[in-house]
This record gives C-alpha cells, sequence and structure tokens, in this order.
C-alpha cells in the first residue's frame, strides 16, 4: 500500500514541516497545536478505571491512547529536560500531536466515508478496528506500552493492566505483553532496548533544581524511531486491503 520508507517518515514529521515540533506554550487554551482534549488528562496510570485487581485499558477510545502517550511523556519527560520545554524535547512529542492530527482529521473513522468514529466538534471518541491509520497506530502506541511495562519503566505499578480485546479482527492484534511478546518479539525487544537505554542515564548536573541527564538526544532518537519502525512493519501488511 506504501513503500517501508514513507509510513514512517510521514508517520513522524507530517504534522510538521521541519523535525523539531514548535513549542505549544504552558496552555492549551486557544491553541491548537496540543491534541484534541489533551488538558482532559493528567497522564496518570491511575486514571484508567481498575476492576478485579486490573488496571482496564481500551486502545479503541481515543481518549486512552492519549493518555497512554501522555504517561510515556510525563514518565520519560526528565531524560529530555535539556532538549526542550513544555514537552517539545521529549521524543514522543511529535508522535502524540501527530496521533492528536489524525483523530481530528477523521483518519480514525469507519470507511469509507462513514460517520462512525469520526471526530465533529469534538463528539466522537472511538477508533475504527476498520481504520487502517487506527489499526497501525495501534502498534505503535502497544510498542511503546507494553514496552515500558515489560522492561518496568513505569515502575511498580499497582496493578495488572488489561487491554480490552475486540473480537472483530482479534488475530490481527495482540492485547497484552505475554501475547505481544509471543507473536512479535522483535517488537518487544527493540522498544525494551530503548526504555533500556533511558534507564541507563546518569544525572550529570542540576538546573533550577532540575536534573540534567546525560541523555544523547541522537542516540534516543535513534533507538525510538528503531521500534516504531519495527510496529510500523508488522502493522502494515495487516491493513494492505485497506
Amino acid at each position: 500500500m506504501w513503500s517501508s520508507s514513507v509510513i514512517p517518515t510521514f508517520l513522524f514529521l507530517s504534522v510538521f514541516p521541519v523535525g523539531l515540533a514548535p513549542d505549544p506554550g504552558s496552555t492549551t487554551q486557544g491553541n491548537d497545536i496540543y491534541p484534541p482534549f489533551w488538558d482532559q488528562t493528567d497522564g496518570d496510570i491511575a486514571e484508567f478505571p481498575v476492576q478485579n485487581n486490573k488496571i482496564i485499558v481500551d486502545l479503541w477510545k481515543y481518549m486512552d491512547r492519549l493518555r497512554i502517550y501522555k504517561i510515556l511523556i510525563r514518565e520519560s519527560n526528565k531524560y529530555f529536560a535539556s532538549f526542550g520545554k513544555n514537552n517539545t524535547g521529549n521524543v514522543f512529542w511529535a508522535l502524540t500531536l501527530l496521533y492528536g492530527r489524525l483523530f481530528e482529521t477523521g483518519r480514525f473513522s469507519e470507511p469509507p466515508n462513514s460517520s462512525r468514529c469520526a471526530y465533529e466538534s469534538g463528539v466522537s471518541s472511538c477508533i475504527s478496528i476498520n481504520s487502517a491509520w487506527g489499526g497501525i497506530s495501534f502498534y505503535v502506541v502497544i510498542a511503546y506500552f507494553l514496552g515500558a511495562i515489560e522492561s518496568e519503566f513505569l515502575g511498580n505499578l499497582p496493578y495488572e493492566v488489561e487491554l480490552l480485546p475486540r473480537e472483530e479482527y482479534r488475530s490481527n492484534f495482540c492485547y497484552s505483553v505475554e501475547e505481544c511478546r509471543a507473536a512479535y518479539p522483535q517488537i518487544m525487544d527493540i522498544a525494551n532496548r530503548f526504555y533500556k537505554y533511558l534507564q541507563s542515564r546518569k544525572i550529570v548536573s542540576t538546573t533550577g533544581g532540575i536534573p540534567q541527564y546525560d541523555t544523547d538526544e541522537d542516540t534516543a532518537i535513534f533507538k525510538m524511531w528503531a521500534a516504531h519502525q519495527a510496529a510500523i512493519d508488522v502493522a502494515k501488511p495487516k491493513f494492505s486491503d485497506v
């Protein structure tokens, strides 16, 4: 459907004509650079409901994926503090902005030309399982989220995370660390290497009371990009018919 080089480059950079994301400022009020509903989530794992001692996440809801991105940004920001303010130095920021843009422009709606899951005045919160954009985005977000859980980058979570599956096209997706590890070990290994790199960084100085880590920006981007590419390579063939 698309070449292997075009898809990831577009997914990562299409929001901006240059590689660096613009500084969105300190508030989302009157600022459309933030993803839709950015200020309606704290980026805290505690925001997800808990049932039967499990944290319940529905990756077919826009807000749940957005919370995951915000959690990853919040947990990793300390490693990128010296590269830009207001999240812009974080390697997850451009992907998060693109995720919001895909939602806002209807890429997650039910094809073809259906109003189901379409973004209209900010009403819809679903992501169609029949959307190729939604399916590819699914693999990108699980690579980073499940990799963060498996590598313990998110620390000791109070409960096990349960991703709610959809029976439709069930075999096209994986919904747990164990399931994704068994089906796509290359994704999990590469994502783990990214998080292990961040966890190995040391504090080298303090600026204004904020610790500065010895993160090499190019290395972090390279390792993060490798996980992104691995997820795209797995996802793309699954949606070649749409």
